[in-house]
């Protein structure tokens, strides 16, 4: 495994800004450790991977309970895979995540009123792990975390606020892919230029990156159209003809 630390220091290195065996300083790293943890929230969801859809937990705040989604518990308590899970529950509960998580697949929790301390949410990692145990428990108010599953440690790895002497969330495997990216973001601030040797690099292991994590979403078929002349995809399940009645009937089965 990989210490953050580490690719900040390869990343100065990569753009000759630092010579061999010479340290960042406290606020090369610090600036280095700002630009990589955006780098993190911008390349994943939108490079490579899904995007995040809301889940919400309950109904607090709901304008009236005519607005109900009609989910049961066990419906919302297992949410498909790249939601982003919302803090509107009324009491504490606890999350299942999916049986059979995609490799590359997001996660996160959002608690817009600041009330998980008073209603935590516990999130079962269902036969996997999240960030190294079976559940954990968020309980810190108005916090927002996003985790991103590594199917070949079978973990839910943190993705947000990442510090150096963690190590990175992404396998080593892609090191160089952030190295060199990091690298581009540093240059312009030293008046450096990446060298065509690292651009083939960083381009050569963007594609291998995107093609690891590229998440395929069902087809939503319009229900006002017949149905016999359209796919029949369901969240890849089959459950149902249509991918947008399925959601509605509540299938908790969606991602499973």
């Amino acid at each position: 495994m990989t210490l953050i630390s580490s690719i900040i220091s390869d990343a100065f290195r990569e753009g000759n800004i630092l010579p061999l065996g010479k340290a960042p300083t406290t606020n090369q790293s610090a600036e280095a450790l700002r630009l990589l943890n955006a780098l993190f929230s911008s390349i994943y969801g939108d490079d490579a991977g899904e995007a995040l859809h809301d889940w919400p937990l309950g109904n607090f705040g709901r304008e009236s309970p005519s607005y109900d989604l009609g989910w049961t518990d066990e419906q919302i308590d297992h949410p498909t895979l790249n939601r982003r899970l919302i803090a509107v529950n009324e009491e504490a509960r606890t999350v299942y995540l999916s049986l059979y998580p995609q490799d590359g697949a997001r996660m996160g929790m959002a608690d817009p009123f600041g009330r998980l301390s008073s209603v935590p949410v516990t999130l079962d990692a269902n036969g996997r792990t999240i960030e190294g145990a079976a559940t954990i428990t968020l309980n810190t108010d108005g916090a927002y975390t996003e985790w991103f599953y590594r199917a070949d440690l079978g973990d839910w790895v943190k993705l947000t606020s990442k510090i150096e002497t963690d190590e990175m969330p992404f396998p080593s495997d892609f090191d160089n892919f952030f190295i060199t990216l990091l690298g581009m973001r540093l240059n312009p601030r030293y008046g450096r230029e990446m060298d065509p040797q690292s651009q083939m690099i960083y381009q050569a292991e963007r594609r291998r990156f995107v093609s690891r994590y590229l998440q395929s979403l069902p087809l939503e078929i319009l229900d006002d159209i017949s149905w016999p002349f359209m796919s029949t995809q369901s969240y890849d399940q089959q459950r149902e003809f249509s991918s947008n009645r399925a959601f509605n009937r509540g299938s908790y089965f969606l991602g499973w």
